[in-house]
């Protein structure tokens, strides 16, 4: 995995180191499977921490919000837009037995109340 210029210099410098350490416990007859194991956890932990925070100083790059992420009414724009789409996708994944099953109902709920 190529490092960024950004990322912290003591970090690569022990990324580096335990990865030397791993090669020489992989060659090393006197290293055991525990010494073996431990480093590369030790490795993928240092790589994995790398990935989650690249850059160290304040230049995180932030995550720009839409303005107008709302309705005139005050809900949630995506909530809205995937309530639209919500019935007709359904419909598509019923057959038309289930449809018709699923109408029974609602009419006989509905005569119910009267």
């Amino acid at each position: 995995m190529p490092l960024s210029k950004s990322v912290n210099p003591d970090a690569t410098k022990k990324l580096n180191k335990l990865s030397h350490q791993l090669d020489t416990a992989k060659d090393a007859s006197e290293a055991t499977t525990k010494k073996v194991r431990r480093a590369r956890r030790t490795v993928e932990n240092v790589k994995r921490a790398l990935r989650r925070h690249p850059h160290t100083d304040d230049t995180r790059r932030r995550r720009k919000r839409s303005e107008d992420r709302h309705t005139d009414d005050g809900k949630n724009r995506a909530a809205v837009e995937l309530g639209r789409k919500g019935g007709t996708a359904r419909a598509k994944t019923l057959t038309r037995r289930q449809r018709s099953v699923l109408a029974m109902k609602a009419a006989k709920t509905r005569w119910a109340k009267h």
